[in-house]
């Protein structure tokens, strides 16, 4: 009798604690792009704040020595959320996102739970998901909405970076600093977040 494959969730809940932190931090790295875009264009905050908590993040995988206080990081975290009820422009929502990225992430680093992967996964998904249903013209069918979102080359792109990054990281037991290195060069995306927009843009 054939085993049935896992599903991608369960293949998230199967991983080793380690293995479900960079999940999430590479997520959250992809989509850090969005907030420093979102800072710079309003004048909300520091640009490179959630960029400093990735690098904290990166940093607890490379070196074992790292003695990192999650729960001051959390605190500073809280600071960093944008209200989207203060900002007219679009891009607050996956401003927000990255943040709430960061801090299932940092929540992950804190204490293990196997469900933050899948959140993770689930939030990045519907990032993107929310700025392509948000370019519909008003008069585009619903009926049709699940079907050209699935087929749309941004929503592609994002499927197939959490399929290589899950293949990755699953391919390692241990945090090799080559393999983390790789992934974080993965997450970075040369420079473009999971909307397909970069900083030089």
């Amino acid at each position: 009798m054939m085993t049935k494959p896992l599903s991608f969730n369960q293949q998230l809940r199967a991983l080793s604690p380690w293995q479900q932190l960079v999940f999430i931090t590479a997520l959250a790295q992809r989509s850090a792009v969005n907030y420093q875009l979102f800072c710079e264009a309003v004048n909300f905050g520091d640009p490179n704040a959630l960029n400093k908590l990735l690098g904290l993040l990166w940093e607890s995988q490379l070196t074992k020595e790292a003695k990192i206080n999650w729960a001051v990081q959390q605190e500073r975290l809280a600071e960093l959320h944008p209200d989207p009820d203060a900002y007219e422009v679009y891009g607050v929502y996956p401003a927000l996102d990255a943040a709430m990225a960061i801090e299932l992430a940092i929540e992950q680093a804190l204490q293990t739970d196997e469900e933050n992967a899948i959140r993770a996964s689930k939030l990045s998904r519907s990032t993107v998901r929310q700025f392509l249903v948000k370019q519909l013209p008003e008069d585009f069918e619903e009926a049709h909405e699940s079907t050209w979102l699935r087929g749309h080359p941004l929503m592609d792109d994002e499927n197939a970076f959490q399929d290589e990054l899950l293949a990755q990281v699953t391919s390692a037991n241990l945090p090799h600093p080559v393999l983390i290195r790789q992934l974080r060069e993965l997450a970075c995306n040369q420079g473009f977040s999971n909307l397909g927009i970069s900083l030089d843009e």
